[in-house]
């Protein structure tokens, strides 16, 4: 082989090399020859490479081509001109703000008095960032089948109007809307629609932080609050543990911490928030600081819900669903809930099987959970009207019991502790009717089922009312059930903190049960209302209806009024029995529902011929209760929105379908004042309240002619 060398011509001068300041990395690494054009070198461009630079730690100087430095150039200018359009837009919206407070006080002179003002919420810009996508209204859906309030509601409506003794307005407008097609609910919605500023939390800083926890002190008394209260109630959390947990990441400065327990922590504090008794703190400030919780722990665990693989994530579920009923986002728990459910059968909480790996302390805990997510989904199917998400098939598992390492006393008295054990599994054993009424009477809210007939609906009825006589029969007498004459009579704060626990487990026992007989007994009330309605039934079902029905509507009625009764005698009593209800929110839902049925009630006994007898005597005695239901609610946590629409709704409906012969007491209701529709700012979700209404409904009434 020639050598190279020996074929140049000996005139030819030598090629020299032009050397680079810096080779790229890959040809560095082959030992190539670079060129060192950037950004990318001939090589690696022939080679399809990708070109890196990367200086030596040596290097004190380098040598950079005047192209890539005019690139440079160019993405500065790029970046500053998109930074200024920012400010730019931010500007206007400032403006639009500013103008927005001046309309609040004022009017100006494009917009009227009576003209309706946008909201910012659609003031957000619905094109993205490149310029080529408009985003239009998306639509919200909802169904709220047979036992939820919205379809009871529209039921009791479709009744009156097709009766024709709606005034012409209101019955117009429901018409139009169409609002009771089988409790289905759509609702339009602007494209992403945010929060108005004055919604939100005005803590900033290090507050607005996820990973920010309150000063120790103010973080302790919340803890303890909670496991005085709502972790009692559903003491499905190890208190002892939780609080070691809190007190080790502490004495670390947090510097160690689980994003899941952290998040978990912030949940307990968000429910310890907004339970707070009405009357202790403003309503706004108190839900608005529960929402900086609520914010931080789905910050912390937004991902993480999505694998559900941890029992703390099951514990974080369940509160956060707990915690979205008591907030203007109510319908979100059910998707959260459903979250929950998934995650705990991914973790075979249901499975004693899977259980017997953990130690006894773990095995009772992850028995608690489940049926915490148990529990839960018995409400949400309730009340939403949907399809339980656990079918009582797959709750076999003993109920939860004492265990000598459980030990809560350094947290709760032993006593109290024990008691809440019973409290909890005579709350299993109550929703375990609950399924059944939803399995027997409402099919499930599958809304598939044709309606029963009168005599198999009464049978039923009739063998539900034995089960609930013995579960009651079975409470202890620490447990056992209160009822308006026993509370009056009871004048002086218990003494101990078990005596007032007893009485507090005994008041919301008692609540639920009264609650579960409306349930069972509405069906029959139902019935009645399509007979008033025009729907006309055989004769022979009439018949049926007319001899065996009067007693349910008896037995509704006097469950409703209790409700009421008890529910307004708290409110309006002395500040330790205010302490008796459980969370707002369920007050809130016992008594709207109570009152609802009670002026069903009143409709259809206005009509002789259909109810076979005289009911004027059952009216009579319920005359007031609507009135008091309002009064009740205006008291229940002043200043609380979700109270006051629900009041509002309640106060137009009676309004819309009253008549001078079941005319409330004048004294009464003098201390009630219709609240104006313009005090409302009403969700464009239309669907916040799924549990009480729709906003549509609700609209409905207060824009009737």
């Amino acid at each position: 082989m020639n050598n190279p060398s020996t074929n140049r011509s000996p005139d030819a001068h030598p090629v020299k090399r032009r050397r680079v300041a810096l080779a790229c990395d890959p040809c560095r690494t082959r030992k190539s020859r670079c060129d060192g054009n950037r950004p990318k070198c001939s090589l690696c461009s022939d080679l399809g490479f990708d070109c890196c630079y990367t200086p030596s730690s040596t290097a004190t100087n380098v040598i950079v081509q005047k192209d890539y430095l005019s690139g440079l150039e160019g993405r500065v200018k790029a970046l500053e001109n998109s930074l200024l359009a920012v400010r730019n837009d931010l500007s206007g919206l400032s403006c639009r703000v500013d103008q927005g407070h001046h309309l609040k006080n004022g009017h100006d002179e494009d917009h009227p008095p009576g003209a309706a003002i946008p909201d910012l919420a659609g003031t957000e810009d619905s094109v993205d960032g490149m310029g080529t996508v408009k985003l239009v209204e998306e639509e919200d859906s909802g169904f709220f089948g047979p036992s939820s309030n919205v379809a009871f509601l529209r039921h009791l409506t479709r009744g009156i109007v097709n009766s024709g003794t709606l005034s012409g307005g209101l019955a117009n407008t429901v018409l139009k809307m169409g609002v009771y097609e089988g409790g289905f609910v759509n609702a339009s919605r602007p494209p992403s629609p945010r929060l108005r500023q004055n919604d939100r939390s005005s803590k900033r800083g290090e507050e607005n932080s996820i990973f920010a926890v309150p000063p120790q002190a103010e973080t302790l008394e919340l803890i303890h609050r909670f496991f005085s209260d709502t972790g009692l109630l559903f003491p499905y959390i190890y208190a002892p543990a939780f609080l070691e947990t809190y007190h080790q990441m502490a004495r670390e400065n947090f510097g160690k911490v689980r994003r899941t327990w952290l998040g978990l922590l912030n949940m307990v504090l968000a429910m310890s928030t907004i339970t707070t008794s009405p009357g202790m703190s403003d309503a706004d400030a108190r839900i608005a600081e529960s929402d900086v919780f609520y914010q931080r722990g789905l910050g912390l665990c937004g991902s993480e819900i999505l694998r559900g693989t941890t029992l703390e994530v099951v514990q974080f579920l369940l509160l956060m669903g707990q915690y979205l009923q008591g907030t203007q986002k109510s319908v979100q728990a059910w998707t959260i809930h459903g979250l929950a459910v998934k995650a705990a059968l991914q973790l075979g909480l249901h499975s004693r099987d899977a259980s017997r790996a953990f130690s006894p302390i773990e095995q009772e805990t992850r028995k608690r959970t489940w049926y915490g997510c148990v529990v839960l989904d018995r409400t949400l199917s309730m009340t939403f009207g949907r399809p339980a998400a656990i079918p009582d098939s797959y709750v076999k598992l003993e109920l939860p019991a004492s265990h000598p390492d459980l030990d809560t006393s350094a947290v709760i008295e032993s006593e109290t502790s024990s008691l809440s054990l019973s409290f909890f599994n005579a709350s299993i054993e109550l929703y375990k009717q609950m399924w059944t009424i939803l399995d027997l009477l409402y099919g499930q809210n599958l809304g598939c089922d044709i309606s029963p007939s009168v005599s198999q609906t009464v049978s039923q009825v009739f063998a539900i009312e034995q089960h609930l006589f013995t579960w009651e029969k079975g409470l202890p007498d620490s447990l056992r059930l209160i009822d308006i004459t026993g509370l009056r009579n009871a004048t002086q704060e218990p003494s101990s903190n078990t005596a007032h626990f007893s009485w507090k487990f005994r008041t919301i026992l008692t609540l639920r049960h009264l609650n579960l007989r409306v349930l069972l007994h509405r069906p029959i009330l139902v019935k009645f209302i399509d007979a008033c309605g025009g729907l006309q039934p055989d004769p022979q079902e009439l018949k049926l209806l007319q001899q065996m029905g009067p007693n349910s509507l008896r037995v509704c009625a006097d469950c409703a009024m209790e409700i009421i009764d008890i529910v307004y005698d708290i409110v309006y009593g002395p500040e330790w029995r205010r302490r008796l209800l459980g969370a707002w929110w369920f007050s809130l839902y016992y008594t709207f529902n109570a009152a609802f049925v009670i002026l069903g009630l009143f409709w259809v006994c206005r009509n002789e011929t259909v109810t076979g007898q005289s009911m004027a005597a059952l009216v009579d005695r319920a005359q007031s209760y609507p009135c008091r239901a309002i009064a009740a609610l205006l008291k229940l946590d002043g200043g609380n929105r979700m109270v006051d629409r629900c009041r509002v709704y309640l106060e137009h409906f009676k309004k819309a379908i009253s008549d001078p012969s079941f005319a409330p007491n004048s004294g009464l209701y003098s201390t009630v004042s219709l609240v104006p529709p313009s005090e409302f700012n009403f969700s464009p979700l239309g669907m916040e309240f799924g549990e009480f209404m729709a906003d549509g409904d609700l609209l409905a009434l207060l824009n009737r002619e």
